[in-house]
């Protein structure tokens, strides 16, 4: 057969799939605003090489209105940027909408990288969920949070020692970074009772190209790559096109490619995997030494070369008492009745340390280009910071402090890391949505649901004609909360799906923010590109850090430099 009676074929079997799938669904949500045009094959896959997924969404919610129509290849999706319809999915109907979508079909068969993947607490499905939420809430009780204050200023005091380090000789450097290393290291030290290595930024790479497991830069690469984020337009695209059966076999091959992204992705999640295994191992040898009961049930689940045990900074440490990993050592999955495999416990742990790392980090850094862009408000703030004083601030210290959770607030509300999130629809007559104008919107089993988090955030409907302005004070104001929806902000999510680690996450800026600047302020370094360029892949970031100058304040409180004013924050 020649190559192009094979291409012709291809291109065929392609047409067919893509016209049959588009037909079908077109008509069964003949209802809902379908976005147009709708191209050929790809569907709206093919607006994302131009513009992300969040700006997409924000423009075509002003067009369309708060509830609309999009296709990723052969999945249509409903996108929702109406607080009432998001409130509805999320809270009131959640038990029809209590998973989210798999980026691969189910089931995952013997492919052990994809039933890690399938394992963690993001993506997990049914009763299996509940028991992991159940099992880890205890790590984010008050009585907990109220204990995580001293390791919140230990490790907000390790970053200042960083900074004073970076900016020696006035030199720019980049904040990000260095709030990367802060995250990390409190989510080490309160998770799991580990001093997670202090990497030094040049090792990463190296690191990676050696073979050695570093978690910074595998949380970098995870992060980094869109190429299976909600609309990314990368090898993720293959699953949209090509019918459901063959996902697992082309995720398979995926993994299995010599090069690029693949051996990237490869490399992330081998250390992250032969991390938590080692310490989830020791953490059961001292379980068992104390006399405890175990649940856990061993499997076959290791996939990576031996090196990265033998090579692990983590090998022969082991979890404090108590720890997330004890707490997983000792639960039980509803749906079995029997304790968590290693997979799923070692899925867990690698939730935390990803999550944990990167969203508060990015809302950090977020805030500091805010607050060096807007001297106002940075004003505001260290006049709130000089009535604390010097000292540690403690739990009861950050109620003392509204301005400062009001600019972490609208720094989460122009640029919320998680800028969208997901759910199906999983009852089998799937369930009907009343917008705010009285329609009825029925949402058929299986279909997929996205909240457009970004746009909502950024809506003058919601948030008035300066709605893309950095003001704080509107989080302040009396009175201003009651004129808007009160789900029209919602950075951490809704419902009970929503971060299980928000409060945790809050208190940890709070304290970082607080000693960041009873010490320093910042200015953007001259490199410094404006407005803030963005990468979006599974969370909104900072693309390519945020380049300041630290600069040490005097006794007096005043840093003695000025900055220039921006009104308006657009990414």
């Amino acid at each position: 057969m020649s190559p192009a009676l094979v291409c012709i074929l291809v291109a065929g079997v392609l047409w067919f799939l893509a016209t049959g799938f588009r037909l079908r669904d077109r008509w069964r949500l003949r209802h809902l605003p379908l976005v147009q045009p709708l191209p050929f094959l790809l569907g709206h896959l093919s607006n994302l090489r131009s513009k992300p997924i969040y700006l997409c969404y924000e423009e075509w919610a002003r067009k369309y209105g708060g509830i609309f129509l999009i296709f990723f290849g052969k999945n249509p999706t409903v996108v929702l940027s109406a607080p009432e319809l998001i409130r509805q999915v999320a809270v009131k109907h959640f038990a029809k909408f209590h998973d989210r979508p798999s980026f691969v079909a189910f089931p995952s068969g013997n492919n052990k990288r994809l039933v890690a993947l399938r394992s963690g607490l993001l993506v997990s499905r049914g009763g299996y969920w509940g028991s992991l939420r159940a099992a880890l809430t205890p790590l984010f009780h008050s009585a907990a949070l109220a204990s995580y204050s001293r390791i919140f200023n230990d490790c907000a005091g390790c970053l200042l020692e960083r900074i004073e380090a970076a900016s020696a000789g006035g030199v720019a450097f980049n904040v990000h970074l260095l709030l990367g290393r802060l995250t990390m290291q409190v989510i080490g030290r309160t998770a799991f009772g580990v001093h997670f290595t202090d990497y030094a930024a040049e090792g990463e790479e190296a690191d990676m190209k050696a073979g050695r497991p570093n978690l910074v830069a595998a949380v970098k690469i995870i992060f980094a790559s869109n190429s299976f984020a909600p609309g990314a337009f990368g090898v993720g695209m293959l699953f949209r096109i090509l019918p459901t059966w063959l996902e697992p076999a082309v995720f398979n091959l995926f993994f299995r490619a010599v090069g690029g992204l693949a051996k990237r992705l490869e490399y992330a999640r081998s250390t992250f995997m032969s991390t938590a295994d080692l310490l989830m191992q020791a953490a059961k040898r001292q379980a068992v030494a104390r006399g405890e009961r175990v649940q856990m049930i061993e499997t076959d689940w290791r996939w990576w070369p031996q090196r990265f045990m033998d090579e692990n900074p983590y090998k022969g440490v082991t979890p404090a008492p108590n720890s997330v990993i004890d707490m997983l050592l000792r639960a039980t999955n509803k749906e079995t009745g029997q304790g968590l495999t290693d997979v799923q416990i070692a899925a867990q742990a690698n939730t935390l340390i990803a999550a944990g790392y990167e969203t508060s980090s990015n809302a950090l850094a977020f805030a500091i280009y805010c607050l060096a862009t807007h001297p106002e408000a940075e004003a505001a703030l260290l006049a709130e910071m000089d009535a604390l004083g010097g000292k540690a601030p403690t739990a009861g210290d950050l109620l003392r402090c509204p301005y400062t959770e009001a600019v972490i607030n609208e720094c989460l509300r122009l640029f919320p890391p998680a800028h969208t999130t997901t759910r199906e629809c999983t009852a089998p007559g799937g369930c009907t949505l009343v917008g705010p104008d009285g329609r009825s919107y029925h949402i058929p089993q299986g279909m997929w649901v996205h909240f457009s988090i970004y746009g909502m955030h950024r809506s003058e409907e919601h948030w008035g004609p300066d709605a893309l302005a950095f003001r704080p004070e509107r989080f302040l104001e009396e009175g201003s909360s009651k004129q808007r929806h009160p789900d029209a902000f919602i950075p951490f999510g809704l419902g009970p799906r929503m971060c299980i680690g928000w409060k945790f996450a809050l208190r940890e800026m709070q304290v970082a923010l607080i000693r960041l600047y009873q010490r320093y302020t910042f200015r953007l370094a001259a490199a410094q590109q404006q407005p803030l360029p963005l990468r979006a892949g599974i969370t909104l970031a900072p693309a390519g850090g945020v380049w300041v100058t630290a600069h040490r304040r005097g006794s007096s409180g005043s840093s003695g430099s000025s900055g220039s004013a921006a009104g308006v924050v657009e990414g």
